[in-house]
């Protein structure tokens, strides 16, 4: 027999083991809960960031040169790659009839800056500055406390900063900008000053910049308006390699027709393959598809996707040098039937459109203003507007519209000449 004594110490050395491996496993798993829960907290905390930023949404406006209607994946074209756009499609709120305010650049612009028609503003064709009078979103959304910018092609004027016309003179706090059009590796002006170039792929730069411009804003605790007019796809037509490669398998019948584009080295008109022209066309589409693809995943890891309203849309049809036969709409870029002035419209916003959704409703750039001045409570601008908003369409995708849209140009040749006077300095 053992000694009782030494048998009760063992036995009491036991439980005295029993309790503090017990205790050491109730503290860790003290330790993991409250791990679990800090890191629970903060997931928290990132998601409250997304859905209670404050009443204000921040707003981020997309739009693309010379993009029409069929140039997408989501509307049925045969050959053109747009992931990113047909998932904002499938997930958001989609306007399957969305129009340009004009069949040309400049005036549907100025048409997406103020709400007005562009025989209101006196933007009748493209490179015509807009009136320096005007009230734009960015003038609306300052005043709501909005951190204003602009990047890409502006086409309503020059972008100098003593330009009456410039994104600054339009209400934009800053700006990194074109005059017109631009390709790889453009050349841009920073708030005005002397055009530097960039080295890299036009969208993705602008869309960079956009990025640092919304850091800025969130470190500064402001909403955010920025405007992305895309370069994308205007001709000349230049791709990036790894894009080209996406299309090397074009029908060779496209081979056998020439259209007339703007040459890469002269921007002189010349005559060139449909093949080869459509191959960096669509290259430079998928391009610009990726760019918003790398602003979309900046906000949703940001935890800014919630409370910002994403919009999409082309400023009019395509031009003469598209596909024929892959589009199903009459008409191209400077025509007023449906092919030149319908375009791809598509919104985002997780926190107002709960939902996806498509509408037929017809809709136009000139309802962008309106449609902001309503979600953010700020009253319209006092003077005739064309546009309407469209908050109403956000949740009941079946209303329709119950004024039709007018379209208008004219022969400006029969109106002016050489001798006309400009309204504004020809040095601004």
């Amino acid at each position: 027999m053992g000694n009782p004594i030494n048998n009760k110490e063992k036995t009491m050395g036991n439980t005295h083991e029993i309790k503090h491996r017990i205790y050491s496993k109730i503290r860790a798993i003290g330790v993991a809960i409250i791990i679990l829960t800090t890191a629970f907290s903060c997931s928290n905390s990132k998601k409250e960031k997304e859905t209670n930023q404050g009443e204000l949404p921040n707003i981020v406006l997309l739009m693309g040169d010379d993009h029409g209607w069929d140039d997408v994946g989501y509307n049925g074209h045969p050959f053109v790659k747009t992931p990113v756009l047909d998932e904002m499609a499938a997930s958001g709120l989609r306007f399957d009839r969305f129009y340009s305010g004009h069949a040309n650049c400049s005036p549907t612009r100025g048409s997406f800056m103020t709400g007005r028609h562009p025989i209101r503003y006196g933007t009748f064709r493209p490179t015509w500055s807009i009136r320096p009078e005007e009230i734009s979103i960015a003038h609306m959304l300052k005043k709501a406390g909005y951190a204003c910018a602009h990047f890409g092609k502006w086409h309503l004027g020059p972008v100098k900063k003593d330009s009456p016309t410039s994104p600054g003179a339009m209400g934009f706090d800053e700006w990194l900008s074109h005059d017109n059009y631009f390709e790889l590796n453009p050349v841009l002006s920073r708030n005005g000053e002397a055009p530097q170039k960039i080295e890299g792929e036009g969208s993705e730069i602008i869309i960079d910049e956009a990025i640092k411009f919304i850091q800025k804003s969130e470190d500064q605790n402001k909403p955010f308006l920025v405007v992305v007019w895309f370069g994308s796809p205007h001709d000349p037509f230049l791709g990036l390699p790894e894009d080209l490669a996406l299309y090397e398998n074009l029908p060779d019948s496209l081979s056998n027709k020439e259209v007339s584009v703007k040459s890469k080295e002269t921007l002189e008109k010349v005559k060139r393959p449909l093949r080869d022209v459509l191959q960096e066309r669509y290259a430079e589409i998928t391009a610009m598809d990726r760019s918003i693809g790398k602003l979309r995943s900046y906000l949703k890891e940001n935890g800014l996707k919630e409370n910002t309203l994403v919009w999409y849309c082309g400023d009019n049809g395509p031009p003469g040098c598209a596909d024929r036969t892959a589009m199903t709409l009459r008409g191209q870029k400077g025509d007023l039937y449906e092919g030149g002035v319908r375009v791809p419209g598509v919104l985002e916003w997780p926190a107002g459109i709960k939902a996806s959704a498509s509408t037929s409703a017809i809709s136009v750039t000139s309802d962008i203003l309106p449609t902001l001045s309503e979600l953010i409570g700020q009253p319209l601008p006092d003077r005739p507007l064309d546009g309407i908003s469209l908050v109403p369409f956000f949740n009941d995708p079946a209303k329709q519209r119950t004024e039709p849209l007018y379209f208008w140009k004219f022969n400006i040749n029969s109106v002016f000449d050489e001798s006309s006077q400009p309204y504004i300095d020809p040095k601004l």
